[in-house]
Parts: structure tokens; sequence; C-alpha cells
């Protein structure tokens, strides 16, 4: 018996559907002969086995020769490296000895060491070419001897090239003689990130003065000369490569009904191991990750954990053991979504739907490449995008890749690169634009700035830069440090809030630990017993403050604002739970409340008050409006749930907002589709089956009021009313405490 008929007479699971991808052809290009390169790099490809190249390589390979801004849009493992590197080493060897050439940018340090290696072992091929390593992790000694000698091609990520542009002369002299600018896995360039690697390649541009040509490769995209634009701030000419495979592949949607989703993932895994398939369980979380790897221990399976927070050495020993076939079973946070070489795989167990379609295309990107049939299981848990996709399963299979939209008017971004600019050489007004010239005068106000002929920082502003190296995201870093005072790790607010309050129980590579001390930057934690059986679950509230309306509209008659936010969230207790059953154990109270202030954007939707109804049935409705919208949203816009925040109050004001500090366009996506969300929601709390709320609908894992105060069938009165335009509209001030 195969494993798809064990998985298909399973009776502990429902196999809700199946989908079979058949391979497909990528075409092909010209013979390396007729390639316009010398015939030492065509010389090099025939001893590499390389006789033919596909046509999207043949017309991107032509187009960086002639000049052209390129971005490459092909699917993982389709041979997007050579198709840059190939006419990038063709112009190298035009002018060797010039300096640092070529600038290649990966999101990570371990994705930048991995291509090094494939990058280095290609260029030993040609006499007097070398790449080179500058990140964090590059010794002193390694750096001056790039300063010295420097290499025609350097490898960084875009974290080292924000602090050296900002505190190293050496760097900037290093890329003065800079003509490429590649950056490889763009897609990865999403939200704040996206936002920040933006901002960055502008002020590259201003530091290297001189114009260069850029080059971006990624996964499918579905508006690629938009996002490139916004990155590169320059138009592209995009190069695309016809989505295919070599294997069969065969997609199967699972629900679990009798045991845990948890529990479902195990079993799955298990199966995949006694076939002898090399597999990753993708989760989102790392501590949804932890939570598996310790019921893989305890069934015994060899599984390795990869995730961030674990030290390079085990990441890189644990990519060479997969890629190796030396390990057979990794349970992976999307640290391994990138094109590391993990060589191809068997199965792909998804332990969520992902946020996005384009990370669904992305995570199964590696299975079946040898040309052997592979499998893809999502397993579907009680929460309302599952219940959604169970209903309509052949919609989830049929979805577009997802565009790419990035707020480049975030404020509080803005303020640090701009603030970098004027560091890093003279700043003029005249240049900025409306929006930046708004944000200069902002900083001026905060007197990080002086503002005369050129913008120039003060040594508050210096400071205040010192602070600001985080490019991952812009919340205030926690570290994490144990009562000895060694550091484990480190988070962000708010989520470090929500995580680390004293009492909160923290998970980090596969220890628990007891947050004993929560200040201003630093949680002091003690570890437990491993077999500690308790996590817990914040309490939590936020009171939004409107500093500012941006934009005004209507939904279904119902007035919208998009507006510039002023968020306190404060955790005021927790829930213990006990694992891996979940089950409650007990609400604790904290002897204080813990509070964080950020910015950002959001929505105001007001709904109208049901006047037959209390404060409390009012508060349940609008509470369960609130959460299905969250879930709406991210069906809609392809956020994740973590990237989305939202507070409700009886008097039916609805905020949804961006749960990042300074805002990330989620919100602003979702004032675009305010409709689509709407319906979507309606769809959500009417078709459930449930009383009056379950995780299939309205339940939430980050509700802050522990799913309290929620009502399925109120908020189905409510979005009817609205959708079939019979809802009496009488605007009322906001009044209530606020329900998260």
């Amino acid at each position: 018996m195969d494993l798809l008929d064990i998985i298909l007479k399973d009776p502990q699971h429902k196999v809700v559907h199946t989908y079979i991808e058949e391979p497909g052809e990528i075409e092909f290009g010209c013979k390396i002969e007729d390639l316009p390169v010398r015939d030492e790099i065509k010389r090099v490809l025939k001893k590499r086995g390389i006789t033919r190249l596909y046509k999207f390589q043949e017309e991107a390979i032509k187009d960086i020769l002639e000049g052209e801004n390129v971005f490459i849009s092909a699917g993982t493992g389709t041979g997007k490296t050579e198709a840059f590197l190939i006419p990038l080493i063709e112009k190298i060897l035009e002018e060797p000895y010039r300096g640092v050439q070529a600038l290649f940018i990966y999101p990570t340090k371990a994705l930048a060491r991995d291509q090094y290696k494939r990058i280095n072992d290609f260029l030993a091929h040609f006499f007097g070419l070398r790449a080179a390593v500058y990140d964090g992790d590059t010794p002193e000694r390694e750096r001056k001897n790039i300063y010295n000698f420097p290499p025609q091609i350097l490898i960084t990520n875009p974290d080292m090239i924000h602090v050296s542009l900002l505190f190293s002369p050496e760097f900037r002299k290093l890329i003065s003689s800079l003509k490429f600018v590649v950056l490889d896995d763009m897609h990865v360039y999403s939200g704040v990130f996206g936002i920040h690697v933006a901002y960055i390649m502008r002020r590259l541009k201003k530091a290297i003065s001189h114009k260069v040509q850029f080059i971006g490769t990624s996964a499918t995209l579905e508006n690629p000369e938009e996002f490139a634009n916004q990155i590169f701030g320059e138009p592209v000419k995009v190069v695309r490569a016809p989505y295919g495979r070599r294997g069969r592949l065969i997609h199967v949607l699972i629900r679990p009904i009798e045991r845990s989703k948890r529990m479902e993932a195990i079993i799955l895994l298990r199966r995949c191991l006694e076939s002898n398939l090399k597999t990753l369980l993708f989760v989102d979380s790392h501590r949804t990750a932890e939570f598996l790897k310790l019921l893989a221990n305890r069934y015994k399976l060899k599984v390795e954990l990869h995730r961030a927070g674990i030290p390079p050495e085990i990441r890189r020993r644990i990519e060479e053991g997969l890629k190796r076939g030396r390990i057979k079973a990794v349970i992976a946070t999307p640290t391994l979504e990138l094109g590391i070489d993990i060589g191809d795989l068997d199965s792909i167990i998804l332990y969520n739907v992902p946020p996005t379609f384009s990370k669904y295309v992305q995570r199964t990107g590696r299975a079946g490449r040898r040309g052997q049939t592979a499998f893809i299981f999502t397993i579907l848990g009680d929460d309302p995008i599952s219940s959604y996709y169970e209903r309509n399963p052949e919609e989830f299979f049929k979805q577009r890749i997802d565009p790419i939209i990035l707020n480049l008017d975030n404020d509080e971004i803005a303020k640090i690169h701009l603030l970098a600019m004027a560091a890093e050489s003279p700043l003029t007004i005249d240049r900025l634009s409306d929006f930046e010239k708004r944000v200069i005068i902002n900083l001026k106000k905060e007197g990080l700035v002086r503002v005369k002929k050129c913008v120039v920082p003060t040594v508050k502003g210096r400071k205040v830069l010192r602070r600001k190296l985080n490019i991952r995201g812009i919340g205030d870093i926690v570290r994490i440090v144990t009562k000895t005072g060694k550091a484990i790790g480190f988070r962000e607010m708010p989520m470090a809030l929500r995580e680390l309050h004293p009492g909160a129980i923290y998970l980090h590579g596969g220890t628990p630990y007891l947050s004993l001390k929560l200040e201003k930057n630093r949680a002091v934690v003690t570890a437990l017993p491993r077999g500690y059986d308790f996590v817990t679950y914040p309490l939590y509230y936020t009171l939004p403050h409107e500093i500012q309306t941006l934009d005004k509209s209507q939904a279904y008659g119902l007035p919208l604002e998009y507006l510039d936010l002023a968020l306190n969230e404060v955790v005021y207790g927790y829930v213990v739970k006990r694992f891996p059953s979940m089950e409650m154990l007990e609400e604790k109270i904290l002897d204080r409340e813990y509070s964080y202030n950020f910015r950002t954007k959001g929505l105001l939707i007001v709904f109208p008050v049901q006047t037959e109804w209390s404060e409390l049935e009012n508060a349940e409705a609008f509470h369960a409006i609130e959460h299905a919208m969250i879930t709406a949203a991210q069906l809609v816009t392809g956020a994740a749930a973590s990237d989305i925040g939202g507070v409700s109050f009886p008097s039916g004001h609805i905020y949804i907002y961006d749960a990042y500090p300074g805002g990330s366009g989620i919100s602003k996506t979702i004032v675009r589709k305010i409709k689509e969300v709407l319906v979507k929601a309606y769809d959500i709390v009417s078709n459930c089956e449930c009383a009056d709320g379950c995780p299939k609908c309205i339940y939430s894992p980050y509700c802050g009021n522990n799913n309290k105060v929620l009502s399925r069938i109120k908020a189905t009165i409510v979005l009817r009313e609205i959708l079939m335009k019979r809802a009496k509209l009488e605007a009322m001030p906001r009044f209530g405490k606020p329900v998260v």
C-alpha cells in the first residue's frame, strides 16, 4: 500500500480535496555556441555540462548585456542565478581590475553564504576573478583584506548595507566603483522589511552618485514591474519563466477529525518517514515549531528543528544534512522558505494554510524536482480560513499569485532612513518629495535634525540612529537573559509584551523558560524542567487614539476612515493551559499592567448600534465582526494573522490596524478592498453550524480577551442587514470598553 492509499483510508481525518499537478515543460532557448559572450565563458559552461539554456535565461542574458535593468521572475531551482551571473562575468571581464563591480544582495546571511559557494565555484574557472562575503560574521582581518584587495563581486545582505553606509567610510569607498546591483529572492521584501530595503536602495544610489544597473530575481509575482520599481526606484524590463516542474505533484487538503491538528502533523510526518520520504514540515511561528518538536521527541521521531534564534552553525549542519540525505525530516519556520540549497524533497507538510498563495508556491517549489512523484499535505484546522477552504477547496488551487505592494509613505521607517541619508552625505531639501519634506519637519520638531542649506543630524539624532539598526521590523528590541545574565535571544515589541510579561512561559530551543521580570529593553527568565507541561496566553486590550484622518469614504453606507493611529497595548493578565491538550486551567491577573505605545496606520469603520440590544449584546456582535473582518482581510490581502490587529467598541466602532509600528500598508489595502472583506466576513459567520461561536468562525488564537464577549449569530444579523442595505445608519460617538 503506497503513502496516498494509507492517507486516503485513515478514518481519523477527512481528505477534503486532492489535486494532481502534472509535470510542466520549460521552454528551451539557444545553444551555448550562439550566446553573445566570449569563448572563455562558453568553454566553462560546457565543462559544467551546460550545452543549452532555457528561453528565459537567454532573454535575461541578452537584456543584461544591453544594459537594461532586469527583473527575472521564475520558480525555485530553474536557473535564475546563471541568468544573471553569465552576463555579469562577461561585463566584469571587460575591466577585471576596476574593484568591486557587482553587489549581490541576499535576504539572509545563510542564503548569502550558501550562494557564495556556488558563485565562487563558477568564478574559479576565470583567472583573477573572485567573490567575497561581507556580513556581520566576517572577521575584522577578512574585512581589511576586502578593503585593501577588493573582489569583483561582493556578497552581502540589506542589514549589512544599512549599517555599513552609516558607520563605515571604508565600505562607502569600496562601493564607489560599483556598476551592478543584484537583489535575489526579492519576493521576501514585502511589508516592513520591503519598505526598509526600498529606502536602503535609495541610500545606496545616493552614496554611489553614478548610475548603476539593477537586476532582481524572484519567485513568480503578480506585479513584478510595479514591485521592482518600488524597490529600485527605477523602471525594469521583466523576464518571466513559464511555471513548470519535472515531477508529478499530488496536493492533498486534510482536516483531522479524531485527533488534534498537532497530532495530525506528527502522524503525517511519521508516515512520510516510514515511506523513506525526505520531508519538510512548515509552520508559521517559532512557538508552534517548538510545540511540534516536543511532540516529535515524545514519539521518538528523528526530526530536526530549523528556525530563527537557533545558532547559525546548527542551522547550517541541518541544511547540509538535509541536502546530503543524512537527515530525513525537518520542522521549519519560513527560514527554509528561501533558496538555500537543501536538495529536492519528496514530501512537504504545511501545518497552516500559508498566508498567501505565492508562499504556498514558494514552500512547495522544491518538491518533485528529480522527476519523482511528490506529495504536498496541507492541514486544515478549526479556524475560519481552514473552514472557508474546506467549503471551497477548488478556490484554494485557483488562486492567483498575490501582488506585493509597499507602503513607502511609512513615517517611522522614512524617519530612520532620511536621518541616515543626512548622516552619510549632504542632504538638501529640494531633492525630497512632499512626503519626505513632511518627515524632515517632524524630525526637526523632535530635535533630531537641524535644517539650513542641508539637513544635519543633531547629537540626539545620531544617538537615535545607533538604536535603529534593526530593519526586520521597527518595534523596540527586548533582550532575553537568564538570572545569571546569559543572553538567549530577543523579541520585538509589541510581541515581547505578550510573550515575556511576568509569569509567561517562553519556549526557546526546546526548553521552557519562566519570565520573572519585564523591563523596557530586557526580560529576565529562568529555565524550567524539560517535561514542564504548561503554556500561557496573554490577556490584553488596546486603546486606539486617532491622530489624523488620511482618507474618508464609505462601504455599504458605513462611514470608513483611513487613519494615523496611536495605540496603547496593555497586558493585564494571562491564561494557563495544559500542553498538549490545551485544556484551560486558570486565568491570572498581574499585580500591575504592562503597556507599550506605538504609532501605526489603520482603518475605522462604524456599524449601527442595535437599539433593541443591551451594551453587552452589541459588544458581542461587534467583537465577532472584528474577528471575522481580520480573517477575511487575511484571505483578501494575503496578510498573516500576526500582521493585523483589531479592537471593537459596543458603540459599533471597529478599528483594524497594521500590527507593526509605523504601519506596513496592509490596512490601506483593506480599505481599498473593504467590500470584498465585508462579504467574506459575512460568509465566515453565516456558514458556520456552531451554536454561537467556535474556532471555525470567530475564535482567534490572538484574542486578548480569551475569546469572550463574542456572538456569531448577532454578527450575522448585523452584517446581513448591512449587505442587504437595510440597516439604519445613525452616527454615534464612541463609547464603552474596548474589546480585542
